[in-house]
């Protein structure tokens, strides 16, 4: 599995280059990339000196953005309304004046004050994954090797991730197979295989949440529990509601002191991130990117079935696991009913968003983190109907089988999977 997750790292089957060190590609990537470089070389959150030194040629945004006009992810708020980079300037940044030492000169469109050209520009992403990695980069700070070292820490955060994982798995069963077959199934078979090898928020995210659980089970970590889940809340506020069915592994054994231990580090973060909006966006209840509601059963549909987003075409094993998740929740009703919670949490969350499809991105990213938790119950498919018979187990190897397939072919062309369905993933590795 090791091998799986960490070979596209430093190999790619597709473009003029096919070993060599990782670098951001598109989508987010190179913005959560300069929010780092702002952290670790200037030691703030004011990225307005670093987009400009990316068009001027840096590698801020990695090595393949460099003098660019690359889009500025940053948010203005102007009382209640908030505006974004291109609602302000001219994107083009080759059309932009040079002083007298030949630095850009940011160029605001017809209307808008110029003023707005000298103010800081705050980001438009949440900065948990800057803080996390600063420690980590800050050696090879102006260097190249921070790009490749992030992305590298993506493909660890996944096996971290997978860690957890098998401990929350070893915790329902006892069956190697099935445990093995679970794993392969959620790392391997579904989209966090792509996944571990970008710069996004999602394998970072999808660790600490694992985290959270396998920390909060047996043996019970209550702090290093809140700990991990705090970090999944400062990436995204919005992952502190799984605070709520994380409680339910403390109560059910009347641990009111580990309950409040676990509870003090996503305190923390939340008082964290309410001051990081104040500092940043001039009040606390302003932030980086507000949650823009959208038609529930749009992004449903779009979740489950659509052919670019849908779960059912980028994971199909966990499909099988609806089978399964009845006896799991007989046989451990608090337990099994925190995880599916969990998971129903995240994934209404992000269907209820208006940008319910992720951007510009590869299958159902925003509930990445979901996965493991749905495919829990796939550790229960050989205890009972149907996988208990040949050919519907045969049925389910086969399913893991192809999501392997699918995923691992979109990994290894990183650069060239971005909106592709599955099929066409397919369909292009048999023209080759």
């Amino acid at each position: 599995m090791a091998a799986i997750i960490l070979v596209p790292q430093i190999y790619q089957a597709s473009g003029p280059r096919r070993w060599g060190l990782p670098t951001v590609v598109g989508g987010d990537e190179p913005h959560y990339l300069l929010l780092l470089n702002s952290l670790i070389l200037d030691g703030d959150f004011d990225l307005r000196n670093n987009y400009l030194s990316v068009h001027e040629g840096s590698n801020q945004a990695g090595v393949n953005f460099a003098g660019s006009s690359v889009d500025h992810h940053t948010t203005y708020w102007f009382g209640r309304q908030r505006l974004i980079w291109r609602d302000l300037f001219i994107e083009n940044v080759h059309w932009w004046p040079r002083d007298s030492l030949g630095h850009l000169i940011p160029l605001v469109k017809v209307g808008v004050d110029p003023a707005i050209a000298t103010r800081p520009e705050a980001p438009a992403h949440p900065v948990g994954i800057a803080v996390l990695l600063a420690p980590i980069v800050f050696p090879f700070r102006g260097t190249p090797w921070v790009e490749h070292i992030a992305i590298l820490c993506a493909g660890l955060a996944t096996l971290l991730a997978a860690y957890f994982y098998q401990r929350i798995l070893r915790y329902f069963s006892t069956d190697e197979r099935a445990i093995w077959v679970t794993t392969c199934a959620v790392f391997l078979a579904s989209p966090l295989l792509f996944y571990s090898r970008s710069f996004f928020n999602e394998p970072f995210i999808t660790a600490a949440i694992l985290g959270a659980f396998a920390l909060s089970l047996v043996p019970s970590r209550p702090f290093l529990a809140g700990v991990s889940l705090a970090i999944a809340v400062l990436m995204k506020p919005q992952n502190v509601i799984l605070a709520i069915p994380l409680s339910l592994l403390f109560l059910r054994k009347r641990d009111y002191r580990s309950l409040f231990i676990f509870g003090l580090p996503p305190s923390f973060a939340c008082l964290l991130t309410l001051w990081w909006n104040s500092r940043l966006y001039g009040s606390p209840w302003l932030g980086p990117y507000p949650f823009y509601r959208g038609d529930l059963w749009v992004g449903v549909k779009g979740l489950l079935i659509s052919l670019r987003r849908g779960l059912l075409w980028f994971a199909p094993a966990l499909i099988c696991s609806i089978f399964c998740w009845p006896r799991l929740l007989r046989r451990f009703p608090v337990e099994a009913s925190s995880l599916l919670l969990s998971s129903t949490f995240l994934f209404v969350l992000a269907a209820w968003s208006a940008y319910w499809d992720g951007g510009h991105c590869y299958g159902p990213r925003l509930i990445t983190g979901a996965i493991p938790l749905l495919g829990v119950g796939l550790v229960y498919a050989f205890k009972g109907w149907p996988f208990t018979w040949g050919l519907p187990r045969f049925a389910l190897y086969a399913i893991v089988l192809a999501g392997l397939v699918v995923n691992l072919l979109a990994v290894t062309h990183y650069a060239d999977s971005w909106e592709m369905t599955p099929l066409a993933i397919l369909q292009r590795f048999l023209r080759l």
